[in-house]
């Protein structure tokens, strides 16, 4: 079996992959008072919650925005897996051509998003990735990473509002509300955050759409935030959950094709 593992700015995603079925998925709040110790318990709780034993684990791959947590989580992850840790970093295999000006600059989740998006939907490709900030990047027709935008993220953006005004209130982003005018304070603020959120993402696929080698891309959307955001925007766009955990998976198989977990 497969341990993949996502550290992300607000979460840590995991999943337990048997070849290519997702056995088990979790989430764990980010917490960089713990030791590796501590999540190394966590870890191991959550395995035998899922009635997963750790020696059936033969592989395990970790991505990583948060270098400080990468420390921590790499020798967790080591110490309950009982096997070395493939890192998704610079010099990694990724099986698609990156047009990026340092192409070591690319993130682990967006390069594992980008595989899993080409194995299992035809190029050209928009992926939005929509978490603690929301990414849309183009993949062309001859399965290349041309680039992308980063903003910021539909529920940083309303914790930001709140955080730096005086007189807006918290709201809850929730609900089917696809009003453009809103008429308080709160419908205003979600209408603002929701539907704009929406828009930009529309106006980049777009844009996107337009450059040469995109025409009619294909829209693939995962991330925490995603089924709030797409669900306001006019493109049709696939909702896929799991597609970083499915290329971290893919990535741990093409740079280690003799140890196929199963």
């Amino acid at each position: 079996m497969l341990l993949a593992i996502d550290i992300g700015n607000s979460n840590i995603s995991l999943g337990v992959f048997r070849e290519s079925e997702l056995l088990m998925k979790a989430k764990i709040s980010v917490q960089t008072r713990r030791s590796a110790d501590e999540y190394a318990v966590t870890l191991y709780d959550l395995l035998r919650m899922h009635q997963i034993a750790r020696q059936d684990i033969s592989g395990c791959i970790l991505a990583s925005v948060v270098p400080e947590l990468t420390g921590l989580v790499e020798p967790a992850a080591g110490m309950v897996a009982g096997c070395q840790v493939l890192r998704v970093g610079p010099g990694i295999k990724t099986g698609f051509r990156i047009r990026i000006d340092d192409p070591s600059q690319l993130g682990g989740d967006l390069a594992a998003d980008t595989l899993a998006a080409l194995k299992e939907y035809s190029p050209p490709l928009v992926i939005v990735d929509a978490g603690t900030v929301t990414t849309i990047v183009a993949v062309d027709m001859d399965k290349t990473y041309l680039g992308g935008c980063i903003l910021p993220g539909i529920r940083l953006s309303a914790q930001m509002l709140k955080e730096t005004t005086a007189l807006l209130p918290s709201i809850e982003l929730g609900g089917q509300d696809g009003a453009c005018l809103g008429r308080n304070s709160a419908s205003a603020m979600r209408c603002g955050l929701l539907l704009g959120s929406a828009m930009m993402v529309d106006g980049f696929i777009d844009r996107y759409r337009s450059l040469p080698g995109m025409a009619g891309a294909a829209c693939i959307a995962t991330g925490g935030s995603a089924e709030l955001v797409t669900a306001r925007c006019r493109s049709q766009i696939q909702l896929d959950p799991d597609l970083t955990l499915k290329g971290l998976r893919y990535l741990y198989e093409a740079n280690c094709p003799k140890r196929r977990a199963t």
